[in-house]
């Protein structure tokens, strides 16, 4: 079975034994087919929004840089930067020998060194990052040179449109997508009793994924420090 908006929201219909929808046809749903193409994003964008770091969701952004140019803005659909994940790689071309960058906090910047961003003599090969108020990031010290930038980030939920969309959901999470969409289709009309009983089954749906793809410790890392042996 394909796993498309079509095929999804078709699947939700025979659930409440009603005409699926064609291809062709998909666009000019009406009534209770349009509510369960609906009841589709719904559940989808409640899942999605019940965990910032599903790995599905998990991106990777180069950004090249501008010399001169302190502030950078995070992509339009990141919902959350890791920040510990920027580095400038390697480039013996531009002289930089990559690396990670430290974090600096914002209100640290701006008692010590916000006078540099007005003063390009101060620009060198970035060491720190810094999230900004707004939720973007500025780099210190600014770029000299146009150094490629890497980070990681969690991206926002887009909504299914077409009815060839398939979602980032992993397809052996269809089931918990229809049991969300099944329920806000009870709820649609009012079956307060089975949307009860759909949607218990579709937390219990995305319980299940949070073990399986986010509450998972690949390995124990130690954190005792090695001191050299006691003279007695």
């Amino acid at each position: 079975m394909a796993y498309t908006y079509l095929d999804l929201t078709n699947e939700v219909l025979a659930r409440f034994n009603e005409v699926a929808l064609t291809s062709s046809g998909f666009n000019s749903s009406r009534g209770f087919q349009t509510q369960c193409k609906n009841a589709i994003n719904d559940s989808y964008l409640y899942l999605n929004s019940r965990q910032f770091t599903w790995p599905f969701n998990h991106s990777n952004k180069t950004e090249t840089l501008v010399a001169n140019t302190p502030r950078y803005s995070i992509p339009a659909n990141a919902k959350w930067v890791d920040h510990d994940t920027f580095r400038i790689t390697q480039n013996s071309s531009l002289g930089s020998q990559g690396g990670a960058l430290s974090i600096l906090d914002y209100k640290e910047y701006i008692d010590k060194y916000i006078n540099s961003e007005d003063d390009v003599s101060t620009a060198s090969h970035p060491k720190f990052i810094v999230r900004t108020p707004d939720n973007n990031y500025l780099l210190y010290p600014m770029p000299d040179k146009a150094y490629e930038l890497k980070y990681e980030y969690y991206a926002n939920t887009t909504v299914l449109v077409a009815s060839t969309d398939v979602p980032v959901v992993p397809e052996q999470f269809r089931q918990t997508l229809i049991d969300g969409a099944t329920a806000y289709g009870f709820q649609y009309r009012g079956e307060k009793d089975q949307f009860s009983i759909n949607w218990n089954r579709f937390e219990d749906g995305i319980k299940q994924m949070r073990v399986q793809l986010v509450n998972n410790d690949d390995y124990i890392r130690s954190t005792v420090i090695q001191r050299g042996a006691r003279l007695i």
